[in-house]
């Protein structure tokens, strides 16, 4: 008919070139139980960081370690750099985009020093999250090598808002 009950197929691209694997690969309760929302996890091959979707920066932390993007599509997405990086104060971390900004999957976001993480044993994995767990349906995910900007790892369909 008009299409007004069909749920729209989305996906969320990889952040940076390195390897995807589960949440909850991630050393930190929170992101590896789902409970800031679902997604994939990923190890930087190098410090060059993109959005995962269509959309527009909400908000950067001001340690620039953590950037919530609202997509196209209606959905919060978390991307969140390393785990205990808020400690650095912002150190070693570059925001190549601002609050309010429209970006493209692809766009770079931010670059950041990942010797200096692991200078200071912090953690680089990478976790990116949606929010709106309960409004996605048949979740598949491409663990392993990816490349930043190019490799989906996460594809979904979205259902109406509860």
């Amino acid at each position: 008919m008009f299409g007004f009950f069909q749920k729209k197929q989305s996906s969320l691209l990889a952040v940076c070139d390195g390897v995807a694997s589960e949440i909850q690969t991630i050393p930190d309760e929170a992101f590896a139980s789902g409970m800031l929302g679902v997604g994939y996890a990923i190890e930087p091959a190098n410090g060059l960081f993109y959005s995962p979707v269509n959309g527009r920066i909400e908000s950067i932390a001001p340690a620039r370690h953590a950037y919530s993007i609202h997509s196209e599509d209606g959905l919060d997405v978390l991307l969140h750099i390393g785990v205990d990086t808020v400690t650095l104060g912002g150190e070693g971390f570059e925001a190549l985009v601002q609050e309010g900004s429209d970006v493209s999957a692809g766009t770079p976001i931010a670059r950041v020093d990942l010797s200096l993480l692991r200078q200071k044993t912090l953690p680089t994995v990478t976790a990116v999250l949606v929010a709106e767990s309960e409004r996605l349906e048949n979740m598949e995910y491409r663990f392993g090598s990816a490349t930043g900007a190019k490799t989906t790892v996460m594809t979904f369909r979205i259902g109406r808002k509860g």
